[in-house]
Order: structure tokens, then C-alpha cells, then sequence
């Protein structure tokens, strides 16, 4: 029972410690999306802003091996991107 506990920790330990590679490329794709979608920039520019800036924090954290704070920034910078191109999507109707 504890070798099947300590062998779960230790997977789940292993899984932290990957480098987010797929949050990364999620993010990079989304701020590509929302800065190619027409529509008053102005508006959505905060977010693409906040997007862009977060990416490029998961990036150094990246580089530095902190794998958790990477992938929280990158989902960060997706979230934010996807915020943009909704904003933008919504002044084109």
C-alpha cells in the first residue's frame, strides 16, 4: 500500500515537472488568432497586450525551469488572447 502511494506521488511529481510545451504553443496560436481577426484593435489591445506580456513571463520561467509558473502564464496569455479575438468577433457584427 505505501510503495503504491509513494510510486503515485512520485508520477504525479514527474507530471509537474514537464515543460509545458502545449500550454506554450496553445497560447502562441490564440495571440496569433486574435492579432489576425479584423476589427478595431483599440478595443482588444489591452488583452493582446496582457496576452503577449504573460507569454513572454512563461517564456523566462521557462528558461529558468519553473515549469508551474510557465504553464500558468501560458494559459494566462491564451485566456487573454481568446479574450481579444471575442472582443474583436463581437465589434465585426
Amino acid at each position: 500500500m505505501k510503495f503504491s502511494l509513494l510510486l503515485t506521488l512520485l508520477l504525479l511529481g514527474a507530471c509537474a515537472m514537464q515543460p509545458p510545451a502545449q500550454e506554450m504553443s496553445d497560447a502562441r496560436s490564440a495571440i496569433r488568432t486574435a492579432q489576425q481577426l479584423p476589427g478595431d484593435p483599440q478595443k482588444a489591445d489591452r488583452y493582446l497586450q496582457s496576452a503577449e506580456q504573460a507569454l513572454e513571463e512563461a517564456a523566462q520561467a521557462m528558461r529558468a525551469e519553473q515549469y508551474d509558473r510557465a504553464r500558468n502564464k501560458a494559459l494566462e496569455a491564451r485566456r487573454n488572447a481568446q479574450e481579444a479575438a471575442r472582443i474583436k468577433q463581437q465589434l465585426n457584427k
